[in-house]
């Protein structure tokens, strides 16, 4: 099955930013008391036609992302698996929580962890929580294509999205600095290898590779220390070892803005659940950690101390 046109979908989603051109021409109608009869049912029917139009937009662009999530996690056209253990045939249940690895799609994360991270995106938005927004480990860009689109729908100019990535696939692991990656095998599967050049075609595929999109390619320990990030509202981990996962909080989780969230795809694996356990403790993070299918957890940043 073909992939929808998402140029046509996203430029009919902007429309939306005649949201805030609609709340001016609000002030510039005079009240009903210094107007005439005509000119008073001529003003409620400028606010009605007015409402309806926010009301239209804001349907259309939830239509927009629902069906870019569709796409995304391949939903939409029944994109069968590649991984080794689900035999090849699509299982929506699967799909839906993230449980296999699609052929065509662009993420794996499944669509309730889609779902969430359009939640927490629209959350900060909605609520002016300042920052960019960041993914480390990107496999397809998927995760990051979906946070541009919601940025986009938006209409919001002033934050970017980081794409983090070897763009090589994982790294062997280093037991003697980490011991909790002794044994991993993430290095040896070749699908997870996926290159910059692959990813960004399919960011333009979306209509939404620019200049809000900025990739961080090479290994964590290399590029997440020197970012040019000054505030974060999105923090998604998803680097599935101990290794992987402390290096970005080490480097990121001070940029977050109180209010922003962090977001943890791999808490089901033992590694990676033990760096975010360890760093929390360090940190003397109490915020809780709320899962999401079984697989990923997340929470907000309500610690003042290092967050402003």
């Amino acid at each position: 099955m073909r992939q929808p046109n998402f140029k046509i979908l996203r430029h009919l989603s902007i429309g939306l930013i005649f949201h805030t051109m609609i709340r001016k021409d609000f002030e510039r109608v005079p009240s009903a008391g210094s107007v005439g009869p005509f000119k008073a049912r001529r003003r409620r029917q400028t606010l009605s036609d007015s409402h309806d139009f926010v009301t239209a937009a804001m349907k259309m662009r939830n239509r927009y992302l629902n069906v870019l999530e569709a796409s995304l996690t391949g939903t939409l056209y029944g994109d069968a698996p590649i991984d080794p253990w689900t035999g090849g045939k699509y299982d929506p249940n699967k799909r839906a929580l993230g449980r296999d690895w699609p052929g065509l799609a662009q993420t794996m994360i499944g669509s309730a962890r889609m779902r969430n991270l359009r939640h927490l995106c629209e959350t900060v938005i909605l609520n002016d929580v300042p920052g960019d927004f960041i993914e480390t480990g990107v496999w397809r860009g998927g995760a990051c294509i979906f946070m541009r689109g919601i940025l986009a729908s938006y209409a919001e100019t002033q934050r970017r999205v980081f794409a983090a990535d070897s763009f090589a696939g994982l790294p062997p692991p280093s037991p003697e600095l980490y011991a909790a990656d002794a044994g991993d095998i993430h290095h040896t599967h070749t699908q997870l290898a996926i290159s910059r050049k692959d990813v960004e075609e399919n960011f333009r595929r979306y209509d939404l590779l620019d200049e809000q999109v900025v990739f961080l390619e090479g290994w964590f320990k290399d590029t997440l220390p020197s970012a040019p990030i000054q505030k974060l509202a999105i923090l998604r981990l998803d680097g599935d070892m101990y290794e992987s996962t402390i290096q970005a909080l080490d480097a990121l989780y001070r940029k977050l803005s109180y209010g922003g969230f962090v977001i943890i795809d791999d808490y089901f694996l033992a590694p990676c659940a033990q760096a975010v356990n360890e760093f929390r403790n360090r940190e003397g993070i109490t915020s809780p950690l709320i899962p999401i299918d079984g697989c990923a957890v997340w929470w907000r940043v309500t610690d003042l101390a290092n967050h402003d």
